[in-house]
């Protein structure tokens, strides 16, 4: 089984590694979702320990995703994303201190609607991609346009 376990990781590792900035905030994305999901598992098995792990690395994720924000450059959009990553972690902090799912329910389904945002702009085209870079959406560290935008993704360093 541990032999398993180190080839689950290593493959992780090869996909973080060779994914572009989009594809990482996509991961970035599905690890939180997967950390709100492990939280739930544990506070219905009342251990208290393993949710507080699971939602403190949700926390992580989220404040990450947060710090690549280019509020100067990007605009409504990024001001929009900063004030949700900040309720976000309000409402997640609240459902660990009443030991409620409820709250942690409603961060999985916006971060599903957020990953999903993402993964349709990585389907995109480059030229789709460039146009918004253009408009102050996507960094263009992500897209090499060089100019600065709202998401900065260049330093992620969560463990997924």
């Amino acid at each position: 089984m541990a032999g398993n376990t180190s080839l689950a990781y290593r493959y992780e590792e090869v996909a973080v590694n060779t994914a572009n900035p989009l594809q990482l905030v996509v991961m970035l994305y599905d690890a939180a979702i997967l950390s709100l999901q492990k939280a739930r598992n544990h506070m219905e098995q009342k251990d208290i320990e393993g949710r507080s792990k699971a939602l403190n690395h949700c926390i992580s994720i989220i404040s990450e995703l947060q710090s690549c924000l280019n509020l100067k450059e990007g605009g409504e959009i990024a001001s929009s994303l900063d004030r949700l990553y900040d309720y976000m972690k309000r409402r997640i902090f609240k459902a660990n201190v009443e030991q409620n799912v409820h709250p942690l329910e409603e961060i999985e389904g916006l971060l599903e609607n957020l990953s999903s945002a993402w993964r349709e702009l990585v389907k995109k085209s480059p030229n789709a991609i460039q146009k918004r870079v253009n408009t102050g959406i996507i960094d263009s560290n992500m897209a090499g346009s060089g100019k600065p935008v709202a998401v900065q993704p260049k330093t992620l360093n969560i463990s997924i």
